[in-house]
């Protein structure tokens, strides 16, 4: 037993002669050995932050990795009652403002067709809804595609020509012959963005309420279709309804069924504001309003209001709110 132990051990030990040979060999195998686990234990880090990935984009759902800072949204929104100094006073402000969204109502066909002609760098949608007499301009000549008395709501992007336009008919009005709705127009900057002038009928029966809130519930859906695609929805007019009636909770987000936060300051913590502000002269109520939807304006988001009297009997309104546009 003890001479087979040591002749095993005898023959285990390395022979002089080969350590200068085998010294070379151990060496490299235990550098390639080094080099295996570098590699197993880097690819995979690697592997998981794509070279093609995009800067301050995660690759989960395309997020982006930092926080982007709100967009300021300009807004002007007026009754102009068919006043051309009143019109041109909303195009001042607006300039003055910064407002890249115009949205006006009680506009003549012929002035809607001045502001085409004289800002060929807008993007400009028009509806005619009904007739008045104080919109006939025998200087056009002749009944002009049927529009010699009609006034309806402008709605203007300032940024280029190059946006889209539309216009949506209400189902609901007070006679066959009227055609209230939506002139709106469309532009994508980063996303897209969308805005409405509005303009309600002005009750006159308790027929013509439920006609107005009919109306109300018609500009709510149109938007809500927009606000599920997470478009930055607009929305600026005369409903011709204070904060509390029955008409406006279909807009209002918060207290209502709509999905639109109002352009006024906030009271105490994340209350919305429906103060019954005054924008009309023959009557001290609030029924001119500016809206953001509500998908990129939170309950937090700043946003403020400012009224300006002009020559018309409504007053001009200057909103602003700091929106989400980032990609989702």
């Amino acid at each position: 037993m003890y001479r087979t132990t040591r002749r095993s051990l005898v023959r285990a030990a390395p022979s002089p002669i080969l350590a200068p040979v085998l010294a070379p060999i151990l060496t490299s195998v235990l550098v390639a050995t080094m080099w295996v686990l570098a590699l197993v234990l880097v690819v995979p880090l690697l592997a998981s932050a794509p070279a093609d990935a995009e800067p301050g984009v995660s690759r989960r759902g395309g997020v982006p990795s930092a926080v982007q800072a709100p967009t300021r949204v300009r807004v002007v929104s007026h009754n102009i009652e068919k006043r051309t100094a009143a019109l041109q006073r909303s195009f001042k402000i607006a300039r003055r403002s910064k407002a890249e969204v115009i949205l006006l109502q009680e506009v003549c066909w012929w002035q809607a067709a001045d502001v085409r002609s004289q800002h060929p760098e807008w993007t400009i949608s028009y509806i005619p809804e009904r007739n008045r007499d104080r919109c006939q301009n025998r200087g056009y000549g002749g009944d002009t595609l049927g529009l010699r008395r009609k006034v309806g709501n402008l709605a203007i992007w300032t940024g280029a020509p190059t946006g889209g336009s539309s216009t949506v008919v209400f189902d609901h009005q007070r006679v066959n012959s009227d055609n209230a709705g939506l002139a709106c127009v469309a532009w994508i900057d980063v996303v897209r963005h969308r805005a409405c002038s509005a303009h309600l009928i002005a009750p006159q029966s308790r027929e013509d309420v439920r006609t107005r809130t009919l109306q109300a519930r018609e500009t709510s859906q149109v938007a809500a279709s927009w606000i599920a695609q997470d478009d930055v929805v607009l929305l600026g007019g005369d409903f011709n309804a204070e904060p509390n009636r029955r008409t406006m909770r279909f807009l209002y987000k918060r207290g209502g069924k709509g999905s639109f936060r109002e352009a006024a300051e906030l009271h105490s913590g994340d209350r919305q504001c429906q103060c019954a502000r005054r924008t009309i002269d023959n009557r001290p109520v609030k029924i001119d309003y500016i809206f953001f939807s509500a998908n990129r304006a939170g309950a937090h988001t700043r946003r403020k209001l400012r009224i300006i009297r002009t020559v018309s009997d409504h007053h001009l309104l200057v909103g602003w709110a700091d929106m989400d546009t980032s990609v989702r």
